[in-house]
């Protein structure tokens, strides 16, 4: 389950928790996607840490994600992170997909923002240069 994420600075980092054994070998994918839009879910390929295969079983697992992988987004938009983890030598369906908004609490806004209003739009005007002395 993921228990948070810190998006202040890059890269990003997602804390989880596998409940599982510590023996066993598990595979963590990590995959963003527009709010509650399973069709827009992108598998995310530029991470490290507990992630891939490995033996992840254990409280305050880490994945740290650089946010700039994420080209073109929709300006605006609400992204969330899945973490689908299944045992390694398992394979098929996932025997957890977590959603991120609904483990932790939160939808990620991904550092988009809209552009200013007109009338949030700061007019910088240049100061005039003083006149001549004589």
């Amino acid at each position: 389950m993921i228990t948070s994420i810190d998006l202040s600075r890059n890269p990003v980092t997602i804390t989880f928790d596998l409940i599982g054994s510590a023996d066993e070998e598990y595979e963590v994918v990590l995959y963003i996607m527009l709010e509650n839009d399973q069709v827009s879910k992108i598998r995310l390929e530029h991470v490290k840490g507990d992630i891939g295969e490995g033996k992840f079983a254990g409280v305050g697992r880490r994945i740290m994600w650089d946010k700039f992988e994420l080209k073109n987004p929709k300006e605006g938009a609400k992204y969330q992170f899945a973490l689908e983890l299944r045992k390694a030598s398992s394979g098929g369906i996932p025997w957890y997909l977590y959603p991120a908004a609904a483990a932790a609490g939160v939808v990620v806004y991904i550092a988009i923002k809209k552009p200013p209003s007109p009338s949030e739009t700061v007019v910088v005007k240049q100061i005039p240069v003083p006149p001549d002395r004589p």
